[in-house]
């Protein structure tokens, strides 16, 4: 079942100023999640025994906790944590390590979607490594330099350099707040022309049983109050343009917002050319998705 809905009903929309003002994460909206972690000063036994027990509780079924923080992390051990090979996503600011441990269910979310969007570029003649890259979850370094991240999923033109356009972060168990706060990291870790453009958020909602996807893009205003930050009163936002929601607590599942569709220009950076256009995910193909998920793991 699906129904139409306000796509920009909720999310929150990020002034990042003009020409995108220089903000790491370390110095965006703050999150309550992460907050109430306690930070461990960094050791190479302190980061595996951490690791290692949340690891255990999650294959245990406690998804409560999945993300640890380090303080005074020492940048000459990133190597030696990599050679590791946790199924953990890292984000540095600063000297402070933000650890996110990944499961299953979280890299099932993400998979899917990405592999949905590749089926529909394939459509009109789009194929990775031709018309595109797919570049999973590297790790990008702000413009800051003090900073950086690991997406869940990218993709990004051949040309003029592998930068994302797109990026999908996911979270589960995994507040929609923090979500929001990694598309305002990429959305401001580069500048025009080679800057992420399109970001996806993916999220479920136990309490609800309710599956959701905001599209972020970045939209340019102009004001009439001039700052010194915006001589010309120009400003980008981030801004949430497209919401779908799969309510799997009802059989079929209602599903609000759909097609979820991604304009081209923000994954590809330049406008389609026939018969390029604009690419989609069905009603039909999130209600697999999310279905697929759900019996999966009992949700």
């Amino acid at each position: 079942m699906t129904s139409s809905a306000s796509p920009t009903t909720g999310p929150p929309v990020f002034e990042l100023g003009t020409v995108l003002e220089n903000l790491p994460a370390a110095e965006l909206e703050q999150n309550q999640e992460l907050e109430q972690n306690q930070e461990l000063p960094f050791s190479i036994a302190n980061f595996k025994k951490a690791v290692t027990d949340r690891l255990r509780a999650l294959d245990n079924g406690d998804d409560t906790q999945l993300w640890i923080v380090f303080s005074d992390f020492d940048y000459t051990k990133l190597k030696y944590i990599d050679r590791l090979r946790y199924p953990i996503r890292l984000q540095l600011d600063n000297s402070k390590l933000i650890v996110k441990i990944v499961g299953p269910m979280h890299e099932m979310m993400h998979d899917i979607i990405i592999d949905l969007i590749k089926e529909d570029m394939g459509r009109i003649g789009l194929r990775p490594g031709r018309g595109y890259l797919s570049l999973g979850s590297a790790r990008y370094q702000h413009r800051s330099n003090n900073s950086f991240k690991e997406a869940d999923s990218t993709i990004a033109p051949i040309c003029p350099q592998p930068w994302p356009a797109l990026v999908i972060e996911a979270g589960w168990a995994e507040t929609l707040a923090r979500l929001r706060v990694d598309a305002q990291w990429w959305l401001s870790a580069q500048v025009p022309p080679n800057n992420t453009t399109l970001v996806i958020l993916l999220s479920f909602t136990k309490s609800q049983r309710t599956f959701r996807l905001e599209r972020y893009e970045l939209v340019t205003v102009t004001r009439n109050v001039v700052t010194r930050s915006a001589p010309l009163g120009v400003r980008h936002l981030a801004q949430c343009t497209a919401v779908t929601t799969i309510d799997i607590r009802s059989t079929p599942p209602i599903i609000t917002g759909a097609p979820f569709v991604l304009p081209f220009a923000g994954i590809m950076r330049r406008p389609p050319i026939a018969p390029e256009r604009n690419v989609s995910i069905s009603a039909a193909e999130l209600e697999t998705w999310a279905t697929l998920i759900a019996r999966a793991w009992n949700l």
